[in-house]
């Protein structure tokens, strides 16, 4: 059977940042607002969601930045206008990765199963100190989902048919990428292996990683699979056509 998604970004509000966090040693200086995505994923016999927003406003201003989020983009919000689902409605969690902005949300939905890789699980309780601000345990432990609810996954593996996990580390120890079989061609929903479609299209890692070996080894294997990829934080993307972004963000190989 060969299932087609319909993916749907969900805008979660805005971080204004440096721009060389997002793009190693290029634009030191420069400042920008760039959104957080979610992604929810219809059409296939299971209701599914790629990441979870941000949990608190006032906590992201108080222990990370400026930070900004419109009524619609609660995650609660954005599920119902996006996709018309509620919370409740959600099957399946796949968390890219367990930094605060990517999983801030998972208390929510009661009746998924969540999906992590192994490796990040163990570095999200365990993180070396750059990365200790960004990750907050309440948001992944047992106050915000029951232990037997998590899967955990360890490399590449098939969620359900059409759906795929890959391990695409350098950002996180254990950041992990989304392969979906769209209409349009296979989407890479990559997290925050690949911030903007600048990173990927101009081989250019990250500025917030654990690895920048693995970061380009990381953007080339989503090259290698993906015909369109959604990044974490791309700014081109406008949450009013969200439905149609593949294309937007179509990528282009680095020659």
């Amino acid at each position: 059977m060969n299932i087609k998604w319909k993916a749907t970004a969900l805008r979660m509000g805005e971080l204004y940042v440096e721009k060389s966090s997002l793009t190693y040693q290029k634009d030191v200086g420069d400042h920008l607002w760039i959104p957080m995505w979610a992604t929810a994923l219809s059409g296939g016999g299971y209701n599914i969601l790629i990441d979870t927003g941000i949990h608190e406003l006032q906590w992201v201003e108080e222990h990370i930045g400026l930070c900004r989020q419109q009524s619609d983009e609660t995650i609660i919000e954005a599920l119902r206008t996006g996709v018309g689902w509620s919370p409740e409605d959600v099957d399946i969690v796949i968390n890219t990765h367990l930094h605060y902005d990517h999983c801030g949300n998972n208390r929510l939905f009661k009746n998924a199963r969540f999906y992590v890789q192994r490796k990040e699980w163990e570095a999200a309780h365990n993180p070396i100190p750059c990365q200790e601000p960004i990750y907050l345990k309440k948001l992944f432990n047992s106050e915000a989902v029951n232990y037997f609810n998590w899967k955990f996954v360890d490399g590449e593996d098939e969620i359900v048919p059409g759906v795929k996990v890959f391990l695409t580390p350098g950002h996180s120890e254990g950041h992990q990428s989304v392969l979906v079989n769209t209409e349009e061609g296979i989407l890479c929903v990559s997290g925050d292996v690949s911030n903007l479609l600048e990173n990927i299209n101009e081989n250019l890692p990250a500025g917030i990683l654990t690895s920048t070996k693995e970061m380009y080894s990381s953007m080339e294997e989503v090259r290698k699979r993906a015909q369109y990829i959604l990044p974490g934080h791309e700014y081109s993307i406008n949450k009013f056509q969200c439905s149609h972004f593949p294309s937007i963000v179509k990528r282009v190989n680095v020659q």
